[in-house]
């Protein structure tokens, strides 16, 4: 080989180099460690986009077990975070709303195959038609895979409230959870995912680790921990190799840059 033709060679292989370094370093800052949102696990799927049916649900929990998903807590993501990058396939589940479902049809499922889960609940909602009772919840928490947050009080619009009634739905909805389970509560889920400034700072204030909201955009930090991006979990992710995009760590991105702010 000529002398030009090995530098050429040389040449390729650096740009070439240069180039995947780039793409590596491009997806290393979009990466966003996955955190699934459900609202309810029942069969009413074909007409809700917040339901996932009972089948669907256990093929998706299957799927992570079996494919070796590091699943956490909601609540220690935070000291993992302090320790440097999560590992790839770190992946956190939550729940909005507490639905009764979620203790008849999901919490069987998360139990069988010792997959954690965080619950959100709205106080004023337990124990109405359709919603988890304060049994079910202390059941579910003294269990040790699910764990329970504060979704507020009456699942408010956060970010209209005067100041009285934010603090009513921020720190009395966690005083009544924990009065109820006698733990801390720790993690905070926004309603409809609305928040701000000030609601985000009332939320670190009343003394939660982290907070979930769903997708506040593209140009906001994607692991601020009080305001946490979520991916919600609908009838489309039926389709497990849908599923398997979904919890990348990338879809976040690709959502993001293919929905208009």
């Amino acid at each position: 080989m000529s002398r030009l033709k090995k530098y050429s060679s040389i040449a390729v292989l650096a740009v070439v180099f240069v180039i995947a370094l780039c793409v590596v370093l491009w997806a290393h800052q979009q990466y966003v460690v996955p955190i699934i949102m459900y609202h309810k696990v029942d069969d009413t799927a074909d007409v809700s986009k917040l339901s996932v049916c009972p089948r669907s649900f256990e093929s998706q929990i299957h799927f992570l077990k079996a494919h070796n998903y590091n699943a956490v807590k909601l609540e220690d993501v935070p000291d993992l975070m302090e320790k440097g990058p999560l590992p790839r396939k770190t992946i956190a589940i939550t729940f909005d709303d507490g639905y009764e479902n979620n203790y008849t049809c999901a919490y069987p499922v998360l139990k069988k195959y010792g997959i954690p889960a965080t619950i959100f609940i709205v106080p004023a909602l337990v124990g109405t038609e359709g919603y988890l009772t304060w049994d079910q919840i202390v059941e579910m928490s003294e269990s040790g895979v699910i764990t329970i947050g504060s979704h507020t009080m009456t699942h408010a619009w956060l970010p209209d409230l005067p100041e009285q009634k934010l603090d009513i739905e921020v720190f009395d909805s966690k005083r009544a959870i924990e009065g109820h389970l006698r733990k801390e509560v720790s993690s905070f889920s926004y309603p409809l995912g609305g928040f701000n400034s000030h609601v985000r700072d009332k939320v670190i204030k009343a003394g939660y680790k982290i907070a979930v909201a769903t997708n506040p955009g593209k140009n906001y930090p994607n692991h601020d921990l009080f305001a946490m991006k979520r991916l919600r979990i609908s009838r489309t992710s039926d389709n497990l190799f849908v599923f398997w995009i979904e919890i990348s760590g990338f879809y976040t991105w690709l959502k993001e840059h293919r929905d208009e702010d």
